[in-house]
């Protein structure tokens, strides 16, 4: 027999901070969150202090960053074929362990340059396979209606993290090398205790409070028909479930257009970024200086954050879109003009600042629409195409910064900005996205379609 699901609404859904299982769900996905900003300052700190060579260094921090990426794909395979709260819990313990193991290889003076790139990569391989586990998960804690309002918290809390974490992390390596690591360890830890605190059903397709389209429940429904059984067909193998998340994006025109709008901002944003604190180093501003360029970046998107979840529940998801795109295409477009510290560090501002919204509208639609038992899959196709765009962009702005200067290679981030507009509002099918409350019924409908 097919499971019964509840509808495409509940009738009365519960206000997103009255959600208990939310709010655990939050706590188990900031305290990695908290972590992994802690060891991004951390793990290149202390691999300059254990090798005494930068080149080393680099090697420790980028064997761990292709890890990660090549993790990306198989984790969102084992998200939707394993239970979420298992791979959460797992992927905890592995923090804990190698974190730990950090902390007292350290004080014991047993560390080299082999185990901290081997360790290192252990946990970000671990970030590849699990990090996108939570967000797979909160469609099942979370009403559809009140997804939007989620994922701009979400917004909030990363500026938070992004504000916070870098200057919690330099204090605590100024206690000692070892202690970043003790508290990593700890908040891996609260992850575990907070994720076993949640009630719901946190298996893929199980019953989910209104976030399954019709498309998946037909689907599941056929399928047990078929086999004349509740169980699920064999798996296909890796590399065909890992392809079929980009398969079912590709076959949704609205999502097609979130995939194409979210890689390209990336890399216009992130371009933009490095290119800017390559400019200031290169005039001779202090670091701390130039760290007032990211502290900014922050606020922009913690006042985003405030406005966000009202407006992805009274405004248009697609005229959302669009018109954020559009003013952060504005304010990089200021950037090639303005050369004092206080007017780059508002321009970034102005523009962060939209991003929640869009991120909120853009990703609280994805979840909605994407079939539960396909969300881990199509998350790591995103984060892939996402990813993509980390290692072009501080090559395209130095680059560009040595070939064409400050105005030059600010010109062409705004550019890459601009494209990402034009596509939001070219696209009819991002264009025809509604406000949160009817996100169920008009991914229905577009699967229906």
């Amino acid at each position: 027999m097919a499971r019964v699901r509840r509808g495409s609404h509940s009738p009365d859904p519960v206000p997103l901070w009255r959600n208990a299982d939310y709010r655990w769900w939050l706590a188990a996905d900031t305290s990695p969150a908290l972590g992994r900003s802690l060891l991004t300052l951390a793990v290149p700190l202390l691999a300059l202090a254990v090798t005494g060579s930068p080149a080393q260094a680099g090697v420790v921090t980028a064997v761990g960053a292709v890890g990660r990426v090549l993790a990306v794909l198989p984790g969102g395979v084992l998200t939707d074929r394993h239970d979420r709260r298992v791979l959460i819990l797992a992927g905890a313990g592995v923090g804990v362990v190698v974190a730990a193991t950090l902390a007292v290889l350290l004080a014991c003076g047993l560390l080299d340059f082999w185990l901290l790139t081997l360790l290192n990569l252990v946990l970000a391989v671990r970030s590849g396979l699990v990090d996108a586990t939570p967000n797979a998960a909160l469609p099942s804690v979370v009403d559809s209606s009140r997804l939007g309002s989620a994922v701009a918290a979400n917004q909030g809390r990363d500026a938070v993290v992004s504000l916070t974490g870098g200057p919690i992390g330099g204090v605590l390596m100024a206690v000692g090398h070892a202690v970043p690591f003790v508290a990593t360890a700890i908040l891996y830890a609260g992850t575990a205790v907070a994720v076993l605190r949640i009630r719901a059903d946190l298996r893929p397709g199980a019953g989910a409070p209104g976030t399954a389209d019709a498309a998946s429940v037909r689907d599941e429904a056929s399928a047990e028909r078929v086999h004349g059984t509740d169980e699920r067909p064999a798996h296909p193998g890796w590399l065909a479930e890992a392809w079929a998340g980009f398969a079912w994006l590709a076959g949704r025109p609205e999502l097609r257009g979130v995939m194409a709008v979210s890689t390209i901002v990336n890399l216009g944003i992130g371009a933009a970024m490095t290119a800017v604190v390559f400019g200031l180093q290169q005039r001779g501003e202090s670091p701390a200086t130039i760290g007032l360029t990211s502290a900014s970046v922050g606020a922009g998107l913690l006042v985003g954050s405030l406005v966000a979840p009202f407006l992805v529940q009274r405004v248009p998801t697609g005229v959302l879109a669009g018109t954020g795109l559009v003013a952060l295409a504005g304010a990089l477009a200021v950037l090639p003009f303005v050369h004092a510290v206080p007017a780059v560090c508002a321009a970034l501002a102005a523009g962060m600042a939209a991003a929640p919204a869009i991120n909120a509208g853009l990703l609280g639609y994805f979840m909605v629409a994407v079939p539960s038992r396909l969300l881990g899959r199509a998350s790591s196709a995103l984060d892939l195409l996402a990813l993509g765009a980390v290692p072009l962009a501080p090559l395209l702005a130095g680059f560009g910064y040595t070939a064409w200067g400050w105005s030059g290679v600010l010109t062409l981030c705004a550019g890459i900005g601009g494209i990402a507009a034009v596509l939001a509002l070219a696209s009819r099918g991002l264009r025809s996205l509604p406000s949160a409350p009817r996100w169920s019924e008009h991914a229905a409908g577009a699967a229906a379609g």
